[in-house]
């Protein structure tokens, strides 16, 4: 007879601890280096109480609208004065100084 794959069930009625989403929701905090400059990284989904607000990505110029997922990043050593908010994919791209 072929083994079966499938986990067994316990018989006791254990109740099973909520996930925490609080972090995959609000974006994890990493850091990455760029041409030897550490940068703080940070995803968001783009939600904020103020529905006019709007950022620019600096890599590409283009509006980042509310509600739209999207990196923010500061350079660690200048702090969070120098906080950018890019496209996901233009992060990726990015390579120069936070200005």
């Amino acid at each position: 007879m072929p083994r079966s794959n499938r986990p067994r069930r316990s018989k006791g009625n254990r109740e099973e601890e909520p996930l925490d989403l609080t972090g995959a929701r609000l974006g994890f905090k990493r850091t990455e280096v760029k041409r030897g400059v550490a940068y703080s990284v940070q995803s968001t989904p783009g939600n904020n109480e103020d529905s006019t607000k709007t950022w620019t990505c600096p890599h590409c110029f283009i509006e980042i609208r509310v509600g739209t997922a999207h990196v923010v990043a500061w350079d660690e050593t200048r702090g969070v004065e120098t906080r950018r908010h890019f496209h996901t994919g233009c992060w990726a791209k990015f390579q120069g100084p936070l200005l």
